[in-house]
């Protein structure tokens, strides 16, 4: 008998953690969400500055939508008409972007600052800086 309650509780124990560790990714921070005008992307080579490209508002777009899906709208020419878009996952202070198709897009590591007006998205390869639609 008691080997029976030492294994329903182990059990249980792992179910509230699975649980747990669900609930954290499913979940979108609401200052993640909007519309974002990319202002900047800097090339990084070897953790360091290799040169950037600037944009002009509405020039390079990307909205996270509420319900977990994004849309963006690249420089011209497109890579595909009328833009890009799928799903995102957000784990902390990374955000996994993948396509319609399920295909992955990019991972990114965000952080949003300046009163909620700017985000900036970091890979190994690049930095980019957009700011919130008003």
């Amino acid at each position: 008998m008691k080997s029976r309650n030492y294994w329903l509780l182990i059990a249980l124990a792992v179910l509230c953690l699975a649980e747990l560790g669900a609930g954290d990714s499913s979940k979108v921070p609401p200052e993640l969400v909007g519309t974002w005008n990319y202002t900047s992307m800097t090339a990084l080579k070897n953790g360091k500055p290799f040169g950037t490209v600037h944009f002009q508002p509405g020039q390079w777009t990307v909205i996270f939508n509420q319900d977990a899906t994004w849309a963006m709208k690249p420089p011209s020419p497109p890579a595909k008409p009328g833009g890009l878009n799928g799903s995102y996952a957000v784990h902390g202070h990374d955000v996994e972007m993948k396509l319609t198709n399920g295909g992955p897009y990019q991972k990114y590591r965000f952080a949003i600052e300046q009163d909620r007006k700017t985000l900036t998205l970091t890979t190994k390869e690049s930095t980019i800086s957009a700011s919130r639609e008003q």
